[in-house]
């Protein structure tokens, strides 16, 4: 039996689909940086499909919202909530380390 084109694609995009936990890494990505065109198509697809990565992609937007209003009131020098220069470094070494690994 002749397999149609509409197969063909099926088969051709579920080869190039991502699974949900690099969907969720994604996501959480391009929250921080510019995701490349590969990525942006691989994670939009995903989410066309998936409706918890959807869910948890508007968490994450409503968490960064909330946080950016957190950070917009605790802006100033005074405020005990900023993290020492030692411990930003360590944090930004760790994440830069882990972004190179993927």
């Amino acid at each position: 039996m002749a397999k149609g084109p509409g197969y063909r694609m099926m088969v051709y995009m579920s080869k190039r689909m991502i699974a949900c936990d690099e969907a969720s890494f994604l996501i959480s990505l391009r929250e921080d940086h510019r995701l490349g065109s590969r990525r942006w198509w691989q994670l939009k697809m995903h989410l066309l499909t998936c409706h918890l990565c959807r869910k948890y992609a508007h968490q994450i937007g409503q968490l960064n919202r909330s946080l950016e209003v957190y950070r917009d009131q605790c802006s100033h020098e005074s405020c005990e909530h900023h993290l020492s220069p030692e411990a930003d470094s360590r944090i930004s070494k760790v994440v830069t380390r882990e972004l190179n690994a993927k």
